[in-house]
């Protein structure tokens, strides 16, 4: 039971309903039960009551206990989010002893926090915090920043599980060589470390690619074995000196040691910001690839681990399709220049071909639907050129009409475009067709 052994409230898991009671909150969220067992036990030491004593409270009892600790702590000048943070367990304790507060309980508003004024940074803000970085600090932030991903899915509150070479299955080792064989490249979130509950899988960029590879082959030549199970992220130094995981006792590191490992080279580039703030990065990024049009809020939503509405529960939180993951990652790729702090002149002289054919066809009237369906990455050009200027007498046909009445002065601009001369109808009309 991490940390609780050390607790100055240790006593009160003496008592077998309390110990019922934290083991239920335990079984949801081992952080959640460590900080609402802390809290009962400031409430306790800080009122002179016990976890038993509150328990025995008839209703009225209870709502005007709660009343008065809030009241206290108000007068303390304690903040609205840290009262409320007080009450949650004390009531879920109450209701464990079928207790209800039934009573509207009003808790003091709170001025707006430093996180909630907290801002993302901007690309360049990025790079500075990667400049700062040593290489495994480079890869957490990546995941973070360029993943979506929770801090707690690169290891969790114990220490017991995280991100593992297995779950970023599109990379191969060889002769002590990395190989990514896609980018960018899937990353998985197994149920384990999934907040919701649920599996799914979000994409890393080409430039973290890079400094995963780099990492990896670091760990490789200091003797490293990477196998299926071994931890993305690790341990490396002890005193000062380099350790291999399993000479630790345990291989992966905590969500706390990632937020350090993160944290370092934020402070370093000059911020302030929580580790998390590269989470906001990830969302603020794909909102802006959203409206423009790169991607669907499905896709978004889930590469964050959300479960979404009832329309994404029925189809990106089910069993995708390898098709799916494709178009994901293609959306994903068209993505990369809005998030990547590296110059992107060279990231993808295919990938800026397709979006301009693709541009290129909706300009002449095709769908989305039709575009999506075609596979430009192995048009030739000359099929393309074909395409388009067929697409391009469509919609000159005027809704199947081949021929159409212009202003004289009009003439010599569409037969430049290839329409042929009918007739003159007067000294202002004219008559032009398409050719045969």
């Amino acid at each position: 039971m991490k940390d609780l052994g050390r607790s100055k409230y240790k006593q009160m898991l003496e008592d077998k309903d309390f110990r019922r009671w934290y083991d239920n909150v335990t079984r949801g969220s081992l952080v959640t039960a460590q900080e609402w067992f802390r809290r009962i036990g400031f409430v306790c030491a800080r009122f002179e009551t016990t976890p038993q004593k509150i328990a025995r409270m008839s209703q009225k009892q209870a709502t005007d206990f709660l009343l008065d600790v809030i009241g206290t702590l108000e007068k303390e000048g304690r903040s609205g989010n840290y009262i409320s943070n007080i009450v949650k367990p004390l009531k879920s304790w109450l209701a464990w002893n079928d207790t209800q507060i039934t009573r509207a309980i009003k808790i003091p508003r709170s001025q707006p926090t430093k996180v909630e004024n907290e801002r993302p940074p901007t690309q360049e803000e990025l790079k500075k915090i990667l400049n700062a970085a040593e290489l495994r600090a480079k890869v957490a932030c990546s995941l973070v920043a360029f993943g979506g991903c929770r801090i707690e899915v690169l290891g969790n509150y114990t220490g017991d599980d995280g991100l593992k070479m297995k779950d970023l299955p599109e990379i191969k080792i060889e002769n002590g060589k990395v190989t990514i064989t896609k980018t960018p490249t899937m990353m998985i979130a197994r149920k384990t470390l999934s907040k919701a509950g649920h599996q799914y899988f979000t994409f890393l960029a080409q430039e973290g690619c890079h400094y995963l590879q780099e990492y990896l082959e670091w760990r490789l030549r200091k003797g490293e074995e990477l196998l299926p199970e071994s931890p993305l992220i690790t341990f490396h130094e002890r005193k000062g000196k380099y350790v291999k995981p399993e000479d630790v006792g345990r291989k992966h590191i905590t969500s706390i040691n990632i937020g350090d490992i993160i944290r370092k080279p934020i402070r370093r580039a000059g911020f302030d910001w929580r580790p998390y703030v590269l989470r906001r990065y990830f969302d603020v990024r794909m909102m802006m690839a959203e409206g423009d049009g790169l991607i669907i809020r499905d896709w978004r939503e889930f590469w964050m681990g959300h479960k979404g509405d009832i329309e994404a529960t029925y189809t990106v939180n089910k069993a995708v399709t390898q098709d799916t993951i494709e178009k994901m990652r293609e959306a994903y790729r068209k993505c990369e220049p809005l998030m990547s702090t590296e110059k992107q002149e060279g990231i993808s002289q295919e990938n800026l071909k397709n979006v301009l054919r693709e541009q290129l066809l909706l300009a002449a009237g095709a769908k989305d639907d039709e575009v999506n369906k075609l596979d430009l990455d192995k048009m030739s050009n000359e099929d393309f050129q074909d395409l388009l200027r067929r697409r391009l007498l469509g919609v000159m046909t005027n809704n199947g009409n081949r021929q159409k009445i212009i202003p004289a002065s009009d003439l010599k601009s569409h037969v430049s475009q290839g329409w042929e001369y009918v007739a003159q109808l007067s000294d202002s009309e004219v008559v032009v067709r398409l050719p045969s």
